[in-house]
């Protein structure tokens, strides 16, 4: 599935801007989808990000800029703030961008177009922890939910299993979107992620919304939660799920 660059952008902005309304209503709120962390902190890892990207993309470097070179975060309220200059620091580097100019990227994916989609779905995930220290989050996009999974797969991985000590299942895995195209099979090949687009058994298989794929995959919810149907190796579904921990 192709997603459109305005599609990227509209997601980065509105998730974004629910990103620091959370930080308004209580920094010190607890995160439960991710332990150890309040909301300050999530304001201060993602705008530290966006601080990050942003310069990168404004000023096309072709080599990574150190990461000591990027702001730390303020203590208290200011927070809410700094995130805000950084969100709207990286909207603004990547609207006077084209997705096809060069840039340096940790995944190799050297050109603009990588962080139109990346951005998006920092955001989006982020967004969605944000808001669950108040209760229930919003639901992601179904769309750019399957397309997150897709860029899982096929870039966020396998740069991590290339880099670092990881070890893949054994057995494969099928996830099956159920509100729109999309089937995913992935296989460890060698100790390599091998992802192809298509219907096939797996040794375990989960069908669920794009949106609940992107929360499965990024262990936002579990397999028990509603509308996610499970068939066969479940312990297999949820080793590949803790790859992205």
């Amino acid at each position: 599935m192709s997603i459109d660059r305005a599609v990227y952008q509209q997601a980065l902005r509105s998730d974004g801007e629910a990103i620091a309304a959370a930080g308004r209503r209580d920094i010190d709120a607890i995160v439960p989808s991710c332990p150890g962390w309040t909301v300050h902190k999530l304001l201060a890892h993602v705008g530290r990000v966006y601080r990050s990207v942003g310069r990168h993309v404004a000023e096309r470097a072709t080599e990574m800029i150190p990461a000591d070179e990027i702001p730390r975060p303020p203590e208290g309220d200011a927070i809410v703030e700094w995130f805000e200059e950084g969100h709207l620091f990286v909207q603004e580097a990547l609207d006077g961008a084209d997705p096809d100019e060069a840039v340096w990227s940790w995944a190799g994916q050297n050109t603009m177009a990588f962080y139109f989609r990346r951005m998006a779905h920092e955001t989006a995930v982020h967004r969605w922890d944000a808001e669950a220290a108040f209760g229930a989050p919003g639901p992601i996009d179904s769309d750019l939910g399957a397309d997150g999974v897709s860029e899982l797969y096929e870039v966020v991985l396998p740069f991590a299993v290339a880099n670092w000590d990881m070890t893949l299942p054994d057995a494969s895995l099928h996830l099956h979107r159920t509100d729109g195209d999309g089937e995913w099979l992935l296989v460890n090949h060698g100790g390599r992620i091998k992802m192809s687009f298509e219907h096939a058994k797996g040794d375990a298989a989960v069908r669920a919304s794009g949106t609940d794929l992107l929360l499965l995959v990024w262990e936002r919810i579990g397999l028990d939660s509603p509308g996610v149907e499970t068939f066969g190796d479940a312990d297999s579904a949820r080793a590949w799920f803790a790859l992205s921990r």
